[in-house]
């Protein structure tokens, strides 16, 4: 096993745990993220931690299975994820909180990450459908923004 597979085992088990500390304590303090359900990235640790925080406070069974891991070299991959769980918190979003739903989603997704010299994620690059998201949650097929923008 890689680095990079190995920091995914990491990171797959403290999302697992419901640990935002545990989740942002795999990213470098300068670390950046790009996330389609927000309109600038996650810049730095704190902000990584607030989102993982958000994301568990808004689905508290939240399950994720990593698949398909590639690793380029011991700093650089690529894999395929699935998140699945009950909407049964408030969903923080860009555009202010959407109440809980109470209904359940299942969505895959991929991702880009860069490691730095220390094992820890510099940059990381999520790709998933936020409109299916929205949907499943018996919301606005719109991602986020856009739904904000619209008003």
């Amino acid at each position: 096993m890689g680095k990079v597979e190995d920091t995914l085992k990491k990171l797959t088990k403290a999302m697992n745990d419901h640990d935002a500390k545990a989740v942002s304590a795999l990213y470098a303090d300068d670390a950046v993220a790009y996330d389609p359900f927000y309109p600038e990235p996650l810049r730095g640790r704190q902000a990584i931690e607030e989102d993982a925080a958000n994301t568990f406070k808004a689905f508290s069974d939240l399950r994720v299975e990593v698949f398909n891991v590639i690793e380029k070299d011991d700093r650089n991959g690529a894999a395929e994820y699935s998140y699945k769980g009950m909407n049964d918190g408030p969903l923080a979003t860009p555009g202010g909180d959407i109440p809980a739903t109470n209904k359940k989603f299942d969505m895959r997704g991929g991702g880009f990450g860069k490691l730095n010299e220390d094992g820890l994620i510099v940059e990381e690059r999520r790709y998933y459908d936020t409109g299916q998201l929205m949907q499943q949650l018996g919301l606005s097929g719109a991602p986020p923004t856009a739904a904000k923008d619209a008003r």
